[in-house]
C-alpha cells in the first residue's frame, strides 16, 4: 500500500497507521534506514533470532540444494 506524506519540521516523517501496524512499528523499535539512488528504504530491526525465522522461505526452488550437491560431485 502507498501513500504520500509530508515532511514536517526538522525533516520529520510520519509513517502511516496502516504501515505502523503491518510492519509492528512501536514506539522505540529501531530501524535501519539507508537509500538507493533516490530510493529511500526503512527496514526494522529484528528485535529477536524468532523474528528472522522464515525469513528467505522462498527465496530458493525447492531441489535448489540438492542441485548444488549435484554440481559438487
Amino acid at each position: 500500500m502507498s501513500e504520500i506524506i509530508r515532511i514536517g519540521k526538522k525533516a520529520q516523517m510520519v509513517i502511516p497507521r496502516t504501515i505502523r501496524k503491518r510492519l509492528n512499528l512501536i514506539e522505540g523499535r529501531k530501524v535501519f534506514v539507508d537509500t538507493i539512488g533516490n530510493v529511500v528504504i526503512i527496514i526494522p530491526v529484528p528485535e529477536s533470532i524468532e523474528e528472522l525465522s522464515g525469513i528467505a522461505k522462498g527465496l530458493y526452488d525447492k531441489d535448489y540444494i540438492e542441485t548444488l550437491r549435484d554440481e559438487w560431485e
